[in-house]
């Protein structure tokens, strides 16, 4: 779902200036098990974009990293909440 909410925000701002010629997005972590339980610690999240040559191109490109840290800092709610933390209830009905 991380993935997925980065590369949301990343091709809605993008992709109004040039179509992508590749776009991926991979998320990569490392399971610790411990006295905490199971969890996943240093997420990373890599975008591997590709814009075709020209003006419309230039424009997705110069916009990208503005939109990938504003992605993480304030918009992808994913990100952020995993970021911040949140106490989860599990409920049975």
């Amino acid at each position: 779902m991380l993935g997925a909410c980065t590369g949301i925000d990343v091709d809605a701002v993008t992709s109004r200036r040039a179509e992508p010629d590749r776009f991926e997005v991979e998320v990569a972590a490392d399971k610790v098990k411990d006295a905490d339980g199971n969890r996943l610690v240093d997420i990373e999240v890599t975008c591997r974009i590709a814009f075709p040559a020209g003006s419309d191109g230039d424009a997705a490109r110069a916009v990208l990293p503005k939109i990938a840290a504003t992605s993480h800092d304030q918009l992808c709610t994913v990100g952020r909440t995993i970021e911040l933390g949140t106490p989860v209830t599990a409920r049975i009905e």
